[in-house]
């Protein structure tokens, strides 16, 4: 092969390799959406539609210029409730189908299979991923024991006649998730400084504590840190050890107030190393080899899984990348190496032969 032709081919291979990188890299999104993604946003879709007619049939009004796509699922600035600052169109993302399908990306990440336990302790600050996490479990038909706390930073479910419990329990009972999950929300704490309520109005923290017991749901009052864990854990445990933690917002709880832990997003393996600090549940589960899941910094998660970010309007299902698998087979990423050593033997065997 004379040295032209060389160039002519070698050009070509090298064109050949970027179309294929390129497909490689598109190939998720043209390929069909992940069907339990899919079902698990209907599910949230769902409990979506029952929190948002129970909140109307409470005479609670949605304020449409906060929650510009009418959910239902957005608090106030500032309540009785609100334990700190939060970001609105964090809010507003996690108040969307799309969060059922990050959910569903993240806990097969996690190694979870049919019948994997799943501990989920969720404080008020993001009711959507609430819903989400049982929408996800109920699409990949995993147990599910829930403990939510009341406490809610602004804008999340910091109404005071209207908690993330009283959420969570209407999409119950409306039927929104498999039947099987009727029973799922085991516990709830005060949440909020301590897990105690120290900085919630105690008036309006003692009536939404009411209403959870009044429906025959545990109300957990921890003392300590130590405490919070271990009454947890042994909530958790009751029905048979978990497998995994999904944690979501930054609950006292979940990461014992380490400010440093707390920036951690997304899957955390048992062999990552966490900062140093006071134990929570996620140093407790990362020590005993469980991997844990953490929902918090939502822009950053979004950004990586391909979930829009506080969208406007809500997309349909399906549309977004992040019901997509992110990897591309196997197969399908070792056609350019492997067609680039299948031509470049074949000139290496034609120049052989004309010497």
């Amino acid at each position: 092969m004379t040295p032209m032709k060389t160039g002519k081919a070698f050009f070509a291979l090298c064109l050949f390799i970027a179309v294929w990188a390129m497909v490689v890299f598109n190939c998720g999104r043209l390929l069909p959406p992940d069907l339990a993604s899919i079902e698990a946003a209907r599910m949230q879709e769902a409990a979506m539609a029952a929190v948002r007619s129970e909140r109307l049939e409470r005479g609670i009004p949605i304020d449409t210029t906060n929650d510009v796509n009418g959910t239902g699922l957005i608090g106030a600035a500032l309540s009785g409730l609100t334990s700190t600052d939060g970001s609105l169109p964090a809010k507003r993302s996690a108040a969307t189908p799309d969060a059922a399908a990050l959910l569903v990306r993240l806990l097969r990440e996690a190694g979870t299979h049919p019948g994997s336990r799943v501990a989920i302790n969720a404080s008020g600050s993001f009711p959507g991923f609430a819903l989400a996490a049982v929408a996800a479990c109920g699409a990949l038909s995993l147990d599910a024991d829930i403990v939510l706390s009341i406490g809610s930073s602004s804008w999340g479910a910091n109404l005071e006649a209207f908690t993330v419990v009283d959420m969570v329990d209407a999409a119950i009972d409306r039927g929104a998730f498999p039947p099987e999950y009727a029973d799922s929300l085991v516990a709830v704490t005060p949440g909020g400084s301590d897990d105690r309520g120290l900085d919630l109005d105690p008036v309006a923290l003692e009536a939404a504590l009411a209403r959870a017991s009044a429906r025959g749901i545990r109300v957990i009052r921890p003392a300590s840190l130590d405490k919070a864990v271990a009454l947890r854990m042994a909530v958790y445990s009751a029905g048979g050890e978990p497998d995994l933690l999904l944690t979501i917002g930054g609950n006292y709880a979940s990461t014992g107030a380490n400010p440093e832990l707390a920036l951690l997003s997304g899957l955390i393996a048992p062999s990552q190393k966490l900062p140093r600090g006071a134990n929570g549940l996620v140093q407790e589960f990362i020590a005993a080899g469980k991997p844990v899941i953490q929902v918090l910094n939502i822009r950053e998660l979004c950004a990586r899984y391909g979930m829009p970010f506080d969208p406007r309007p809500l997309q349909p299902i399906g549309r977004a990348p992040v019901y997509h698998e992110a990897k591309p087979p196997a197969a399908l990423v070792m056609i350019p190496p492997l067609a680039a050593l299948a031509l470049y033997a074949a000139f290496r065997k034609k120049n052989a032969a004309r010497s």
